[in-house]
């Protein structure tokens, strides 16, 4: 059965809206020419926060329900690809062919093969997450993360890695060289959550949430050109940091909203059907002749949102929807509460 906790589930929510709205902004700005506005500071500046954040939550959820029998390995895979592997096969395809009969966005390579091997789209994170959960679990089954010093030094050397390989240069088959880059944040959830950082006190909490307050003020002066980082903003320490500052102050101070935890209780779907939602949004724009960049970027944010929320509860009612979704295609009778520790 699942675990719920509305603080995690409001991060969920946040992070649904930054991957949706900094799309939509990314789209809207190559499409439009909105350059050097306000539509590509929102989808560029905030770069740091949203897929590492994903990836944070990733690593607490496992911290919930990790693997501590090596003999049980197989089985956790075997729900990894259901939940990871299946629908990567099948939103793939169907989103590329789409790009290509629209006409919307970038355009996938020729070779349909390159869609598979080397991504399309925002799935990617699925292939790489897959290789985080297959790495961590495996080394964490030999109880060789119980220690917090095992875990920090997994941490520093995926960071060494990171920071002193550009990755972004390296040819990335399946995702291998992403799955380095997103290993950082889920180990830095893994740890907050097995070391009890919730518990840590309201102090902590604070400091985290002026660090955090600290690098997005780094983000900013990055993008409005007052200091330079790498090259590749993957290999960026303070950005790196912001990844994991602001979800550990967010928890740390037990934040939460009932409406950011509505939308983080459909964050997998959101994930998988958004480019679908925008891509119909867009084209109902096109045939109403809307030239509005302001109205774009919010009808095509809300149906990235709703549109996608209404998708997956229809989808939910067949078996073949719950499977493409990634979800088991017999609904449990309850969901509990994750209690939460006085």
């Amino acid at each position: 059965m699942a675990l719920r906790d509305k603080t995690v589930d409001s991060l969920r929510g946040i992070a649904c809206i930054l991957l949706v709205t900094m799309h939509t902004a990314q789209s809207t700005a190559a499409a439009q020419g909105a350059v050097g506005g306000a539509v590509e500071w929102y989808a560029e500046s905030l770069v740091p926060l949203r897929m590492p954040l994903f990836a944070f939550l990733a690593g607490v959820v496992y911290a919930w329900r990790p693997l501590d029998d090596r003999r049980a390995y197989g089985a956790f895979i075997g729900k990894k690809v259901q939940r990871l592997l299946v629908p990567y096969v099948i939103f793939v395809p169907i989103v590329a062919v789409a790009h290509i009969a629209l006409g919307f966005g970038n355009q996938p390579p020729a070779d349909e093969w390159r869609w598979f091997v080397y991504s399309w789209g925002p799935y990617w994170f699925l292939l790489a997450t897959f290789w985080v959960y297959a790495a961590v679990a495996l080394i964490d089954s030999f109880g060789l993360l119980a220690r917090f010093r095992n875990v920090a030094i997994l941490f520093a050397g995926l960071l060494a890695v990171a920071m002193s390989v550009d990755l972004q240069l390296v040819v990335d088959p399946l995702q291998l060289a992403s799955a380095v880059y997103l290993g950082l944040f889920f180990t830095a959830g893994l740890a907050a959550t097995r070391f009890g950082w919730r518990d840590m006190g309201r102090a902590h909490a604070l400091g985290a949430a002026g660090v955090t307050i600290a690098l997005l003020l780094h983000t900013q002066l990055v993008y409005f050109g007052a200091w330079s980082i790498a090259p590749n903003p993957r290999q960026d320490i303070l950005g790196i940091s912001l990844g994991i500052a602001f979800p550990m102050a967010f928890i740390g101070l037990g934040l939460k909203s009932s409406a950011l935890a509505w939308i983080g209780n459909y964050s997998s779907g959101i994930f998988l059907l958004h480019p679908l939602t925008m891509a119909a949004a867009r084209g109902v724009l096109h045939v109403l002749g809307v030239d509005s960049v302001l109205l774009d970027v919010v009808a095509t944010s809300a149906a990235g949102l709703v549109g996608s929320v209404a998708c997956i509860v229809v989808m939910r009612r067949a078996a073949i929807g719950r499977i493409a979704l990634g979800e088991r295609t017999k609904v449990p009778a309850m969901v509990p509460r994750r209690p939460r520790a006085e």
